[in-house]
């Protein structure tokens, strides 16, 4: 009885499409529920409003079936005293038949499948069809039963009955243009050939009943294609506003993920950095000296930590904005495995966690492989974190023309419900108290959004208290062992004797770096800005540098590859330069990239800026 009600609705709403034109679905939307589909999107357009017609069709059924009976009734009263009583009760009986006929059709339509298909809904259009064609006959049958051409009361009578029911279908049957024919089509030709049977000047009323019926079959013609457009326009009206609504909504869940994102950040950045003052003060304080190395270790850590999230951040970052260029070519996955595995190998052990490789030989996919070097990290760092004992794998395997690239563990696994939530930012499992220990909650994130930039699909296979496979699928090549990675020299970690130029705007990072530079037993020479550092230059006469490192962001309209080029101009040569920036906008590596210069995110470690100088010591 529902379902009954519900396509009833249905029905009427496309009967209020047929007189309007265009169905308004704002207050569905507007309340939250979502706009009428009945069928896949993926059905053609053609079919759709097919099914909207014959659902329009349908719903014109009561009034067509109550107002012809009413017609019939009124019609036989009419002509009761003038008629033959046995024809007339004759033709009254058959329209209550094919009247109760075409009532047991319409009952039978409201109880199909809302879900149907096309193919089965032209069925019931033609269906109706019949019944049309039908009802048609017999009311073209009545001024061959009942018309008297010596009365002209009788024959206007049937005359104009027989008109309105012509012109009465094209409002109800235009919606499937054949239903129209099989009416209309019996009810004036037969009328038209009683006349001209009849002879005499009746014919020519019955040439002009022929001439009455092109109008009317013209206006259906064109009522039935406003019809079509209308219902078409409908679906792609309701089309742009559930488009609408999917993304208000997800701009309304993403300002809630930004909000909580945030939160989060400005909890986990206070925490270290709330260590790390803790500490130096200890250190301002602490006048035994033994105990020095104890907390500059601890402030050390919180440092860190401090910057491996802000790392973190800024990854997520560049993802976001699509300010990380992805460098595919053919690699051999057996070293980078290696590599990856040998790196968390301590860690395991110290954990009791059997980390163990299963490669494959010769497999060699297409990929960038620092970055996927970083997907597989974060997911190694995951699995030892949560894994208490047993083992970790990483393994690889071919599937046709895909090789995947599997994390195993034995840890607690994840629920299902849960498998979606832990790609988030700072969502962790199992640690409500945000213990760093634990992680930071963001190398899931940064695995998901390297997958997307890499079209690298990632799987997860889980079950609690058993463990979770993580699997990025990768597209294979063929080269085998013609694909290898070259070989990094190990590089020198010496820079004493060299001379730098040293370029930041920030009083503190400046006397930092400074600081820091002259500890290696470097010579520096620094300066606010580029100004500054030619107005130095240019008052004594100093050597060529070895290295000029100028931060991006300057005063004013100044930017470090601008300086970089007005003291190569000085020097007239083309001296290495390194510039450091905070900004991750991709115009600012393009640029720095341009200018052969050497980028460094920041926060920038000392071993980062150490591996970056060691390239430019003088041979």
């Amino acid at each position: 009885m529902i379902r009954k009600c519900s396509i009833q609705r249905r029905l009427e709403s496309a009967y209020v499409i047929r007189h309007t034109g265009v169905m308004s679905q704002s207050e569905s939307l507007s309340s939250g529920e979502a706009p009428e589909a009945l069928l896949p999107e993926n059905i053609p357009m053609e079919d759709r409003v097919l099914v909207e017609r014959v659902k329009s069709l349908y719903g014109n059924s009561p009034t067509v079936l109550i107002g012809g009976l009413s017609v019939a009734f009124i019609i036989s009263a009419l002509l009761w005293s003038t008629s033959s009583h046995i024809l007339l009760s004759g033709w009254l009986g058959a329209q209550l038949l094919i009247a109760l006929g075409r009532a047991i059709l319409f009952s039978r339509f409201l109880s199909i499948d809302e879900a149907g298909n096309p193919v089965r809904f032209s069925y019931w259009a033609w269906l109706y069809t019949c019944g049309a064609a039908m009802s048609g006959i017999m009311w073209g049958s009545l001024p061959w039963l009942v018309m008297d051409p010596a009365s002209l009361t009788n024959t206007l009578i049937i005359s104009l009955i027989l008109f309105g029911m012509i012109a009465a279908c094209i409002g109800s049957h235009a919606a499937f243009l054949p239903a129209f024919y099989a009416y209309a089509l019996p009810v004036g030709c037969l009328l038209a050939l009683h006349f001209i049977v009849e002879g005499g000047d009746l014919a020519v009323v019955g040439f002009l009943v022929g001439v009455f019926l092109l109008p009317n079959i013209m206006y259906a013609v064109n009522l039935s294609r406003i019809i079509q457009k209308s219902i078409a326009l409908r679906f792609e009206r309701e089309k742009l506003l559930v488009d609408v609504q999917v993304k208000r909504q997800e701009a309304e869940q993403a300002n809630l993920d930004k909000s909580r994102f945030l939160a989060s950040a400005s909890h986990d950045l206070r925490q270290p950095l709330h260590a790390l003052d803790l500490y130096l003060g200890v250190l301002a304080r602490e006048k035994n000296e033994q105990k020095h190395d104890e907390w500059l270790g601890k402030a050390r850590q919180s440092s860190t930590v401090l910057g491996e999230l802000l790392n973190g951040l800024l990854d997520i970052s560049r993802l976001d904005a699509g300010n990380v260029q992805v460098e595919k070519r053919m690699i051999p996955l057996t070293p980078l495995l290696e590599e990856c595995a040998a790196e968390f190998a301590q860690q395991a052990g110290e954990k009791g966690i059997n980390l163990r490789l299963r490669i494959q030989h010769g497999a060699c996919a297409i990929t960038d492989p620092m970055l996927l070097g970083r997907m597989l990290r974060n997911l190694l760092s995951n699995a030892i974190r949560y894994t208490e004992s047993g083992k970790v794998l990483l393994a690889v395997r071919r599937r046709s023309n895909r090789l995947l690239v599997e994390v195993w563990d034995t840890g607690p696994g994840i629920a299902e419900e849960k498998r979606e939530a832990i790609f988030s930012e700072f969502y962790q499992l199992g640690n409500p108290e945000r213990d760093r220990e634990k992680g930071l909650g963001l190398g899931l994130a940064i695995v998901r959004r390297l997958s997307d930039l890499l079209d690298h699909p990632i799987d997860l296979r889980s079950q609690p208290g058993r463990g979770s496979c993580f699997c990025i699928s990768l597209p294979a090549c063929t080269a085998g062992e013609a694909c290898v990675l070259p070989k990094a020299d190990e590089p020198q970690r010496d820079i004493a004797g060299m001379f730098m130029l040293l370029v930041d705007d920030d009083e503190a990072i400046l006397d930092a770096t400074r600081s820091w530079l002259r500890a290696q037993d470097c010579e520096v020479l620094s300066a606010s800005s580029g100004r500054a550092m030619l107005d130095e230059l240019a008052r004594l006469e100093y050597a060529r540098p070895d290295v000029i490192i100028a931060d991006y962001r300057l005063r004013g309209e100044e930017d470090g590859v601008t300086v970089v080029h007005a003291l190569r101009e000085h020097f007239a040569a083309d001296v290495p330069a390194i510039i450091i920036s905070g900004d991750t906008a991709a115009d600012v590596g393009g640029k720095v990239k341009e200018a052969c210069c050497h980028f460094l995110p920041k926060p920038v470690r000392e071993d980062q800026l150490l591996n970056a100088l060691v390239q430019f010591v003088p041979d």
